[in-house]
């Protein structure tokens, strides 16, 4: 199977994309969802190694390169990707959505697929153009909201561009220079704080944190999610943010104490925002952050527990996170309403919408016998055993705060994910809905069993995760099942004593609120400043056109305004005792000459300066 190696999957989407346009609306969803599934079995099928390279600028783009974390990660996004196809389908999107939709997946599997940093930045650069694109589809609000997202992501692609270009200045000139070769993103060491630090990193470091929804980078997230169609956010809460976790273990592939804590931080964050929400996609997004977070600190840890626990919750997170946000765009097709309290109690009138909520739920909150009680495990116990920088010893008494962090997180996801159930399913006067559509019912029942498989069975998806080799599992063992015990205990106690409080929050006060209005009247300020400006010299120059004119047309008008008063008595003698010319010493020949220079001096400012 080596030649499947000289097949890009990006390709195999691109080509379903040129289809889309020229064929029927079921034609077009059909081929792309075999495109999609045909990623997947390229994926199961294709051997480790790398395929065709091409130069550029004296470069290796490395189109295909194969181990377990890229193969991995064509796996969920082929298999998902497929089912979000299928979803809009049965959402009534039209075939212009599809094409961008696939535009989007396309060069997400381009990013995670290659096998060198500037193949990485290429497909960076095209997935945020094509995603932003897939926003203003949507019109309203999504055109302003794909506005700041794609300032955001502008920013961080440029950032992360930097720090590449000096990693490579400071890498031995050749053309495999980019390539990755498993040590990430080093760089000439600067002396910081008693340690050293590679300016290339931190650059990089923060490109990628823009797209993994780091704190205070974070507000394009929850601000842009919740705006397009609801199938438009389907596609979107897979691909930016987990193929950014990919590109934050390329950079930092032996773990980051950094990024550990960040992540963690944003696991806590998350869900503490999450919690303030009564827009439900809002709630999601808030939610992806929280994730994201337990994901980078699982790379962070680096040991093969930490990083194979973060990619299988990546993996398991895609299921969960999309089945989640079917429930939501179930719940919004059938009842026009994004907020939690606009609607009241469902209750049973939508049972499958109900199901595919709580499979979700149940799954991100970690409960046993679902996905995410195995990998969130997993990167717990890596926080908890593979740690040990991080704790701090109060006389006898020492505590794992990384450990502890990630528990605080996912107490607050578990309330929040009882907020979710509580307000749409339970609080208000009853009232009646119609429930999923059988497409929308067959597809999220299939998510959600993949999240039930993967949480029974989880050693269906051990083989394929990256750095598992040699690790024993046992994630129904009691102490697990004492851990998943005291974070439902704790999102419980959460979610009843604080409810006084999380009625009265509507959204809370983020970054985004400070973001937003600095930005919009920083832009004005520097466009009217901008303007002033040209203005100014437009009128300077058009003045100093105009006054050569009159030096040309009457050069001893000109001149006698220009000579001081005292001079202005001898000019009239010479003028009046000298006909025909200027009462200065030059002629009007000369005259015609110098203004002719001085004009093409002032035309030359004007262009070029």
């Amino acid at each position: 199977m080596e030649e499947l190696l000289s097949i890009p999957p990006a390709l195999i989407v691109a080509a379903a994309a040129l289809i889309v346009p020229f064929a029927s609306r079921r034609v077009a969803h059909g081929v792309s969802v075999l495109s999609l599934l045909a990623v997947v079995a390229w994926a199961l099928l294709v051997p480790d190694g790398v395929g065709p390279t091409y130069t550029f600028m004296g470069l290796e783009i490395v189109t295909v390169a194969v181990d377990d974390f890229s193969r991995l990660m064509a796996i969920i996004f082929g298999g998902f990707g497929a089912a979000a196809v299928g979803w809009a389908y049965f959402a009534d999107t039209d075939n212009r959505h599809l094409l961008w939709g696939l535009a989007y997946v396309a060069p997400s599997l381009w990013t995670v697929m290659v096998g060198d940093w500037l193949g990485l930045v290429v497909g960076w650069e095209v997935m945020a153009i094509a995603s932003t694109v897939f926003v203003w589809l949507s019109g309203g609000t999504a055109v302003r909201a794909g506005y700041r997202y794609a300032l955001a992501h502008g920013i961080g692609g440029s950032l992360l561009l930097a720090g590449v270009v000096l990693y490579l200045f400071a890498a031995d000139p050749s053309a495999t220079a980019l390539h990755f070769d498993g040590t990430g993103i080093g760089g000439v060491p600067i002396p910081v704080a008693g340690t050293t630090v590679s300016l290339a990193a931190v650059l990089a470091g923060v490109g990628i944190g823009v797209n993994t929804a780091m704190i205070g980078l974070h507000s394009w997230l929850p601000d842009t999610y919740p705006q397009p169609h609801v199938a438009t956010s389907v596609f979107l809460c897979c691909y930016t943010t987990k193929t950014a976790v990919y590109a934050a273990y390329r950079a930092f592939p032996d773990g980051n104490a950094v990024l550990a804590f960040v992540g963690a931080a944003m696991a806590i964050y998350g869900a503490g925002f999450a919690l303030a929400q009564k827009d439900m996609r809002r709630l999601l997004s808030y939610h992806i952050q929280s994730q994201v977070g337990i994901m980078l600190a699982g790379i962070g840890v680096g040991s093969a527990l930490g990083i194979a626990g973060a990619f299988a919750h990546l993996f398991n997170h895609i299921l969960y996170k999309g089945l989640l946000f079917m429930a939501a765009g179930i719940l919004i097709l059938q009842l026009k309403e994004n907020r939690l309290d606009n609607f009241g109690a469902i209750g049973t009138s939508a049972p499958i919408a109900l199901v595919v909520f709580l499979v979700g739920a149940m799954s991100i909150s970690g409960v046993p016998g679902f996905n995410g009680f195995i990998s969130k495990g997993m990167v717990m116990d890596a926080a908890d055993y593979d740690f040990p920088s991080n704790v701090v010893i109060f006389g006898d008494f020492s505590i794992d705060i990384l450990f502890w962090m990630i528990v605080v997180g996912s107490m607050g996801t578990f309330a929040s994910f009882i907020k979710f159930g509580y307000y749409a399913f339970l609080d208000g006067e009853p009232i009646e809905t119609t429930d999923a559509n059988l497409g929308h019912a067959v597809i999220s029942g299939a998510v959600a069993a993949a999240c039930v498989v993967f949480g029974v069975y989880y050693q269906a998806l051990v083989p394929y995760l990256p750095m598992a080799g040699g690790l024993e599992l046992e994630p129904y063992s009691l102490s697990h099942l004492f851990k998943a015990g005291y974070l439902a205990a704790g999102g419980i106690a959460i979610f009843v004593l604080g409810r006084p409080i999380i009625d009265r929050l509507h959204g809370g006060f983020d970054v985004d609120q400070i973001y937003d209005p600095t930005t919009f009247y920083g832009t004005r300020a520097v466009s009217g400043s901008l303007g002033a400006v040209y203005n100014r010299v437009d009128d300077l120059v058009v003045g100093t056109g105009w006054r050569l004119v009159g030096a040309i047309h009457d050069p001893n008008t000109a001149i006698r305004g220009a000579i001081p008063d005292q001079w202005t008595e001898a000019y009239d003698r010479r003028y009046e005792s000298t006909p025909g010319k200027t009462g200065g010493k030059l002629g009007i020949g000369l005259t015609i000459y110098v203004a002719a220079g001085i004009l093409t001096i002032t035309l030359a400012i004007a262009l070029f300066i």
